[in-house]
C-alpha cells in the first residue's frame, strides 16, 4: 500500500481519516497490528463505509464498533509507514508503567506464559475495549483476569458441566464472584471471544460453554431402550421402562452428571434429536427413539449424547434450517456423528419457506465470514438464498422417510 494509493483514497473520501488513526498509531509505534482491528463506531456515512469495506474486504459490525480482520502481511507496521507519512501521526512517548494501559499489557504477557495455547485468544484483547474499561474501573483487574482464564480451563475440563457458584468458589474462592457483575460480564466476554464473537444471548452464550444455570431444573428429554449405571454401581432401568410404555424419560442434570455408563436394552442405532417440542411429541407418539435438545444442548444433553456414542448410537438432527438450527445441529455433531435432516425442495416447501429479515441475513452472513469451515456452511448459504424452514413445517415430510 502505497503513499500514492492512501493518497487516493483519502481524497475519494476524506471522512476516513478517523477510521484509520488507531492502524496508524500503532504502526508509528512500530507495534505489530492485531489480528482483528478495531477501527472505531460504525459510520453513518455510507460512503465512509464502503471505503473502508474496500480497504478491509469482510470488515464487520459488532456491539455498535466496526472491526476488521488483518491478514498477516497487513499486521506488519512497516505496510503502514507510508500512511504513517501522510498523515504525519508520529509516534507517542511510552506511558508510564503505571497506567491501566499498561498494566493490561503486562497481565497479557503474563497470561501467554500461563496459557501458550490460547495466546491468538489473548492477543485480541489487547484493543478490547470491555477489557480495558474493565483495568480502569477495577484495581483487581489484573488478578481477575488471570483468574478468569482459570475459570475457562476449569470449563473446559469439566464435559458434564460447571455452575457459576462451583466455578466462583473454585477460582476465587468466592461462590457469588461469577453470579453477576463486573466479573461475570469479562467471562461472557471472553467465552464470546473464544467463539469467534458470536452474537448469542449471554444465557445461550454460557450454556454452550458448559454452565449449568441450576442442576435441578436443568434436565434432558430422552425416549429410548436404555439403562443407566449411577456412581454407586447400581443400574437403574426406569427410563427403559418408560420407553415400553411409551413414555420419554425426563433426567435431572444431576442425575446425568452422576451416570458412569447407559446400556441399550433393545436395538437402537439411531437417536433423532428434536430442536423443538412439538415435532419430539410426535416422535413420542410414532414410538420413535428420539432426544429433545430444547433449543442449543446443554450439558446434561451433551453428556448424555456422548454416552449414547460410546455404545455405537449415532443421530439424524431434526429442526430448523436458519443459522441457529445449523448451529445446534453442529454442537450435537460434536458430540456423536451426526446426519442433518434435510427435506427435499418440493414445491410445497418452496412456498412454506420464510424470507430472512435484514438482521438475520446479516447475522448468517457475518457467522459464514467468521466460520469459514463450518460444516452446515453450504446449508446456510441456501437458507440465504431461498429462505429458512421451520421444524414444523416438515413433520409430514420427516415421518414419510
Amino acid at each position: 500500500m502505497t503513499k500514492e494509493f492512501w493518497q487516493d483514497r483519502l481524497e475519494r473520501c476524506p471522512g476516513l481519516r478517523p477510521w484509520l488513526l488507531r492502524a496508524v498509531r500503532r504502526a508509528a509505534a512500530g507495534e505489530a497490528l492485531p489480528a482483528t482491528l478495531t477501527l472505531g463506531e460504525v459510520p453513518q456515512e455510507k460512503a465512509v463505509r464502503r471505503a473502508l469495506e474496500e480497504i478491509f474486504p469482510g470488515c464487520r459490525e459488532e456491539a455498535g464498533r466496526l472491526k476488521a480482520r488483518l491478514e498477516d502481511g497487513l499486521r506488519n507496521p512497516v505496510r503502514w509507514q507510508p500512511l504513517v507519512e501522510l498523515l504525519g501521526v508520529a509516534a507517542q512517548a511510552a506511558k508510564p508503567s503505571n497506567t491501566s494501559d499498561a498494566l493490561v499489557v503486562r497481565t497479557l504477557q503474563r497470561l501467554k506464559l500461563l496459557h501458550p495455547d490460547a495466546c491468538a485468544c489473548i492477543d485480541t484483547l489487547r484493543d478490547s475495549e470491555s477489557i480495558l474499561r474493565f483495568f480502569r474501573s477495577c484495581p483487581t483487574a489484573s488478578d481477575d483476569l488471570v483468574r478468569l482464564f482459570d475459570a475457562l480451563a476449569a470449563l473446559r475440563a469439566a464435559p458434564t458441566g460447571i455452575t457459576l457458584s462451583e466455578l466462583g468458589a473454585t477460582c476465587f474462592n468466592d461462590s457469588k464472584a461469577l453470579r453477576a457483575g463486573a466479573r461475570r460480564q469479562q467471562l461472557e466476554h471472553l467465552i464470546r471471544v473464544q467463539a469467534g464473537n458470536p452474537d448469542d444471548p449471554p444465557e445461550t452464550l454460557l450454556a454452550a460453554a458448559g454452565v449449568i444455570e441450576n442442576p435441578y431444573t436443568a434436565h434432558v428429554v430422552v425416549f429410548a431402550p436404555f439403562s443407566y449405571r449411577t456412581r454407586a454401581g447400581e443400574w437403574l432401568d426406569w427410563p427403559h421402562c418408560l420407553w415400553s410404555r411409551g413414555e420419554a424419560a425426563l433426567l435431572s442434570c444431576e442425575a446425568v452428571r452422576g451416570l458412569t455408563a447407559v446400556r441399550l436394552e433393545a436395538p437402537c442405532p439411531c437417536l433423532t434429536t428434536s430442536e423443538n417440542a412439538a415435532p419430539y411429541l410426535r416422535l413420542v407418539e410414532r414410538l420413535r427413539p428420539g432426544l429433545y435438545t430444547e433449543g442449543y444442548p446443554n450439558a446434561a444433553v451433551r453428556t448424555l449424547l456422548r454416552r449414547f456414542a460410546q455404545e455405537g448410537v449415532t443421530a439424524v438432527h431434526w429442526g430448523d434450517s436458519d443459522l441457529d438450527g445449523l448451529r445446534i445441529a453442529e454442537q450435537i455433531a460434536r458430540v456423536l456423528p451426526t446426519r442433518l435432516y434435510m427435506p427435499p425442495d418440493a414445491e410445497t416447501l418452496a412456498r412454506a419457506r420464510l424470507p430472512l429479515d435484514d438482521a438475520q441475513r446479516r447475522r448468517a452472513e457475518r457467522f459464514l465470514d467468521n466460520h469459514p469451515d463450518f460444516p452446515y456452511a453450504d446449508r446456510l448459504r441456501h437458507t440465504l438464498a431461498h429462505g429458512w424452514l421451520e421444524q414444523e413445517q416438515t413433520m409430514e415430510m420427516f415421518f414419510d422417510v
